[in-house]
């Protein structure tokens, strides 16, 4: 196990869904939480929960396709809490549809978010990383980076080139102790899924309650990538429903 004493993590995407279960899973005491979201306002309960375990956290407005914002916000989170241990890219656009429901400017506003977003904190959070010697990099992918659909292009596409771009990644940090991992959740309930799955061209696979996980369960194996940051994972793509992964981290008899 890594020495997780202190750590510095920053989360976006922390105001509902995986990012909030995440947040709450790595919220132990000795760990500081800078939580994300376009408003900070917005992660005023997951700030609750986070120091009603004995975290410390702080809470950051920004968009994180916007490259100025990113940057001031990094800057902003270590000014405050000294450094960035961690970095985890949760924060995502789920908009779906056929062509002439998603036109070029809303396929580009997607891929901004999905993997522009990512890659403006990356480049911003990465020099002091390197610096130090040390540091760790968590993007949210999707298995739908591999597993194509209808009415999924701007969607799988965005994944496609996050989990690429993570792998290649991977590769430029060798040898300067910052380590990157791509990880896929899975199918999970949450704001973003439901909504999807409530619009006429979906509602044939529409949710049921006993349909997906719930977001505790890729919030657990998030934290323990953060914490174990695992050699043998860097540059892959770790998924919770194809591989044993959920073995490792002592998720075997986690339940929905």
């Amino acid at each position: 196990m890594a020495d997780n004493g202190n750590r510095i993590i920053m989360l976006t995407g922390a105001s509902r869904g995986i990012g909030a279960a995440a947040a709450r899973e790595l919220a132990t005491p000795g760990t500081t939480l800078a939580l994300c979201a376009r408003s900070a306002e917005a992660c005023a309960e997951t700030r609750a929960a986070v120091e009603e375990r004995g975290a410390t956290a702080s809470v950051h407005g920004f968009e994180v396709a916007d490259e100025a914002q990113a940057r001031a916000a990094v800057a902003e989170i270590e000014a405050l809490h000294g450094r960035i241990d961690v970095l985890i890219n949760n924060a995502g656009s789920g908009v779906m549809g056929s062509l002439e429901e998603v036109p070029p400017t809303r396929f580009a506003e997607i891929q901004r978010i999905n993997v522009m977003g990512p890659y403006n904190l990356i480049s911003a959070a990465v020099p002091a990383m390197t610096a130090r010697g040390s540091g760790t990099i968590i993007n949210i992918t999707s298995a739908r980076a591999f597993l194509p659909d209808r009415y999924y292009a701007a969607y799988c596409s965005s994944k496609a080139a996050l989990l690429s771009m993570t792998q290649c990644l991977a590769y430029d940090f060798e040898g300067t102790g910052v380590k990157i991992y791509a990880m896929s959740p899975g199918f999970t309930q949450t704001d973003m899924v439901a909504d999807i799955y409530g619009r006429p061209q979906f509602r044939a696979q529409a949710l049921t309650p006993d349909q997906g996980q719930q977001p505790e369960r890729p919030a657990k194996l998030l934290a323990w990538l953060a914490t174990e940051q695992p050699d043998d994972l860097v540059g892959k793509h770790v998924q919770i429903q194809f591989n044993d992964i959920t073995l490792r981290a002592d998720m075997e008899s986690w339940q929905k």
